[in-house]
Formats: C-alpha cells, sequence, structure tokens
C-alpha cells in the first residue's frame, strides 16, 4: 500500500513539473541560455555528413523556424562545419552546392523536474532539431537527406534541501520516435541518475 501511495505520489511530481514554458527566445540573451544552445547545435553538428562538399562552391540556406535571435547562430554553426570539411564559401556569384537547412526546433525553455523528499532541479534547456538537405545546386538533384536532433541543459539541483551551487551542463543526441518508456520508477531513477545524459564544459 504505501509503494502504491509513494509511485501516485510521484506520478504527481513528475507530470506536474516535468513541463517547460516557452522563453520566445527572450533567454538568448543570457550566458546560459546561449551555452545550452551551442552545445545542442555543435552536438547536432558532429553527425552531419559533408563528404560531398569538399573542394565545391558551397551555399547554406536557413528556412522554417528561424528567428533574428538565432539565424546568425545557425548559419555560422553550418557554415564552420563546411568549411572544415574542405568547402569554399560563396558570398557573391553562383554555388555549386546547395545547402538547406530547414529549422524544426532551435531555442531555449525554463523548465524544472523533481523527485520527492529526494531531488528538485531548475533547468534552462535547448533543443536544435535540423534537416539537411544538400543539393547539386545548377541540376537541383538532391544528393542528400539528413536530419539531426539534439538538447543540452544547464541543472542546478537540490538534494534533501541542499543546493548544488555551481550547476552542470549535460547534452544528449534525440532520435524522432523514440520513447523511453520504463514508467514511473524508471523515469525517477533516470531524474535522479541524468541516465542518458553526458556531462559536458562549455568552450
Amino acid at each position: 500500500m504505501r509503494r502504491l501511495i509513494f509511485a501516485a505520489a510521484l506520478a504527481m511530481s513528475l507530470q506536474g513539473c516535468s513541463t517547460t514554458q516557452k522563453t520566445s527566445g527572450e533567454g538568448l540573451l543570457s550566458v546560459v541560455s546561449q551555452n545550452v544552445l551551442r552545445i545542442a547545435g555543435s552536438r547536432v553538428m558532429e553527425d552531419v555528413d559533408f563528404a560531398g562538399v569538399k573542394g565545391r562552391r558551397v551555399a547554406v540556406e536557413l528556412t522554417g523556424f528561424v528567428e533574428d535571435r538565432n539565424r546568425g547562430f545557425l548559419t555560422n554553426l553550418v557554415e564552420v562545419e563546411a568549411e572544415s570539411a574542405g568547402a569554399f564559401l560563396v558570398r557573391s556569384g553562383d554555388p555549386e552546392i546547395s545547402i538547406e537547412v530547414a529549422v524544426n526546433r532551435a531555442g531555449n525553455d525554463a523548465g524544472k523536474s523533481s523527485v520527492p523528499i529526494l531531488k528538485a532541479s531548475r533547468r534552462t534547456e535547448a533543443t536544435v532539431d535540423l534537416t539537411f538537405t544538400i543539393r547539386d545546386a545548377v541540376s537541383g538533384e538532391r544528393l542528400s537527406v539528413q536530419r539531426y536532433m539534439a538538447e543540452s541543459k544547464y541543472e542546478q539541483s537540490k538534494w534533501v534541501g541542499i543546493i548544488d551551487g555551481k550547476g552542470k551542463y549535460f547534452v544528449r543526441n534525440l532520435h524522432a520516435g523514440a520513447n523511453t518508456g520504463g514508467g514511473i520508477f524508471s523515469a525517477a531513477r533516470n531524474e535522479m541518475e541524468n541516465s542518458g545524459w553526458q556531462e559536458v564544459t562549455p568552450q
């Protein structure tokens, strides 16, 4: 019976505290919010295959949910990676290759999550979800389509009333349609241990 009461309390806590409130981009003005967005974006770029752009003249185009606050960041993120792969960025003239970047999600949330009695935390979170379409700019032929997602967070936790004042950054890859499952107790264990997350230090 006591186990059932604990499970019910845990479910209400997780459901009530895991939701996040959008900051409408305003949070990008804080260094922490900039860091979590940059960490998630960098993790996405680690997986993108730009092998076909080496030695080619390339132009980058952003579409989708692009805002003034994230446009420069995202453009720079993709251009730097393309150049690192050997591409030549075209500022004027005609490119050979077009990299179309559809921004599915790229922004900040302010959130909190808790496990009753043991742990509570306040977070600044970011998600970057991009679809890359690489085309022959002359013929329009689609050479590849790739979609990658990642999320990161800055978390300041309180364990049994003791606040960890330092705070930590974490990042993880996301996969479309993924379902962690495992029930309430699994969710609580993941919450306490940050299972599936990698602790990182902003560069």
